[in-house]
């Protein structure tokens, strides 16, 4: 994903008040030095004391983040203070030197942050490479600038995206089950760009199929009309990835970003489902007619046959014949219910 040197609008709409933190250390044997963080100092001294003894019992595993409930609170709410909840991850140095990096990412527990592993993830590996191994020289700007907006970058990109595309967002979901790629198009700002990519990556079932089994990623192009809208070209939609815009929609761009985030791991954890069911029906259908019947009326009832039936010729699991018969029956029925010309 093309990285955006635009800072992210921390007072984005698609949350009222976030409240979050962070902390870098470098790491080695006996020295734990402290990069950059804006925590209290008796925050950052009771998250530095929480790491070191995480580190002492070989409990942090390189590569592999953790989530932990922090002893110290986030929130400016002192009746009833929300405990803060840190995403911590130990990489390697990208500096050649025995040290590691510690990234922090820090939220009040609202935000279910856990939610965001991947996105997480993802981030604090982007932005190891920009760490100085050298504690005193300074951090870079741009690598300053991600890390106090890490928030809008790892949580509200939906949020964004459903701002900005509408009902269109039905096409980034079409083209996540294709195992599709997005770039922007003239006019399209790079931090939208960037947006529409992680929002592809959130839901795309690549990650669940076997390599031999995915099909050939197509690359579709983001462009913005003269009604100052996005579209994505040359991706049709069906009923299926409609269905799941709707429900997007419904919560609107300025919900929580957990729950939008929960919205796209259950389209992908369905169309994973949906692939599995027909896989054994088109198996049963091999020495059992009513189930081939049984394949149609799923496949007609899913709205997303195109989908489906594509993933199973990958698959080669099931008779060619069988598939070759309910494409042609639904290839008929898609042109006799197209509208004609007037």
């Amino acid at each position: 994903m093309a990285e955006s040197s635009e800072d992210q609008d921390t007072s984005d709409k698609c949350d009222t008040s976030p409240t979050y933190s962070y902390a870098v250390y470098l790491y080695e044997p006996e020295r734990f030095d402290l990069v950059t963080s804006p925590l209290m100092p008796d925050q950052e001294h009771k998250l530095r004391l929480f790491l070191v003894r995480r580190l002492l019992k070989g409990a942090i595993y390189m590569g592999t983040g953790n989530f932990s409930g922090m002893d110290f609170s986030l929130s400016e709410n002192t009746v009833a203070p929300s405990p803060a909840v840190c995403y911590y991850i130990l990489l390697p140095c990208q500096h050649s030197t025995p040290q590691q990096v510690m990234i922090c990412l820090l939220a009040t527990a609202e935000t279910n942050l856990e939610v965001f592993r991947p996105e997480l993830t993802q981030f604090c590996q982007m932005l190891v490479s920009h760490i100085p191994s050298d504690k005193e020289k300074p951090l870079p700007v741009s690598a300053s600038a991600r890390l106090m907006t890490w928030y809008s970058i790892c949580l509200q990109y939906i949020g964004r995206v459903l701002r900005e595309l509408g009902q269109n967002v039905s096409s980034l979901l079409q083209l996540a089950q294709q195992s599709g790629h997005i770039v922007g198009g003239a006019g399209v700002n790079q931090t939208l760009a960037d947006d529409t990519e992680r929002f592809l990556e959130a839901c795309t079932v690549a990650e669940c199929l076997p390599a031999s089994q995915l099909p050939t990623g197509e690359v579709a192009t983001l462009q913005k009309t003269d009604k100052q809208t996005h579209v994505v070209e040359d991706v049709e939609c069906n009923a299926y990835c409609t269905e799941w815009t709707h429900l997007l929609l419904d919560l609107g761009h300025s919900a929580e970003p957990w729950r939008l985030r929960r919205v796209l791991e259950a389209f992908k954890l369905k169309t994973i489902k949906d692939m599995n069911r027909l896989k054994r029906l088109l198996k049963q259908s091999e020495s059992d007619h009513y189930s081939l019947y049984r394949a149609y009326s799923f496949l007609w009832q899913s709205g997303n046959s195109d989908i489906l039936l594509r993933q199973a010729k990958l698959e080669g699991s099931s008779a060619p014949d069988i598939i070759a018969t309910l494409e042609e029956h639904f290839s008929y029925i898609n042109t006799e219910c197209a509208p004609t010309a007037m």
